[in-house]
């Protein structure tokens, strides 16, 4: 999250504040954020699997602990070194490799419904999948599998679908259904996000 104007106060999970005009905050990591004055800013969400976001996760865990908001800070005040040269696991590169031409086609992302599934296609233990997922992504598998869904979804949504339709693209039961997974994530409903991006999606609720 980087701020133009205004300042805005970072929570991590043992309850430490810190106002802050910047931050840098690994996946799955607990946190909150307070505007207490007027401030604009943009928040970016980076693919777990992509050289930036590998970067930016090596950058808050030479900081310091990646759970607490001073790590957070102090990244975003560093010059952003490059991203390190470490291939995916071959099991977790298929899998996002799966992921991304699901993208590109109705039904949604290709990739396995549970951890358990996607180990035994990969020849692998679930616990070592699941090791994997942490160790090189930095977030478990179902955590994984809903970024990926959910990123189908808003490409259904910027090609003109309704949400009925993307949420039923992505694999979702309906458009509530997908509304409440990314809000829970985002904070904000997929409406609010497309029309954040400068899209205009048909007239429906969520």
């Amino acid at each position: 999250m980087a701020l133009t104007s205004g300042t805005v106060v970072f929570q991590d999970r043992y309850g430490h504040r810190v106002r802050a005009a910047a931050a840098i905050i690994p996946a799955g990591v607990v946190h909150a954020v307070d505007a207490t004055e007027p401030a604009r800013g943009t928040t970016y969400y980076l693919d777990p699997a992509g050289r930036t976001a590998a970067a930016l996760a090596a950058r808050v865990e030479a900081a310091g602990d990646r759970r607490t908001a001073g790590a957070w800070i102090a990244a975003a005040g560093t010059p952003l070194a490059p991203a390190p040269d470490r291939p995916l696991h071959p099991a977790l590169a298929a899998l996002v490799a799966r992921a991304s031409q699901g993208t590109r086609r109705a039904g949604g992302p290709d990739v396995p419904e549970s951890l358990a599934e996607a180990a035994a296609e990969a020849g692998l233990s679930s616990t070592r999948l699941g090791h994997l997922f942490s160790d090189q992504l930095g977030l478990p598998y179902t955590a994984w599998r809903r970024w990926a869904r959910l990123q189908h979804a808003m490409a259904a949504v910027h090609e003109g679908a309704t949400l009925t339709e993307a949420a039923h693209a992505a694999g979702f039961t309906d458009s509530a259904h997908l509304t409440r997974v990314f809000r829970a994530m985002f904070g904000i409903t997929p409406t609010q996000a497309a029309r954040a991006a400068g899209w205009r999606p048909p007239r429906q609720s969520g």
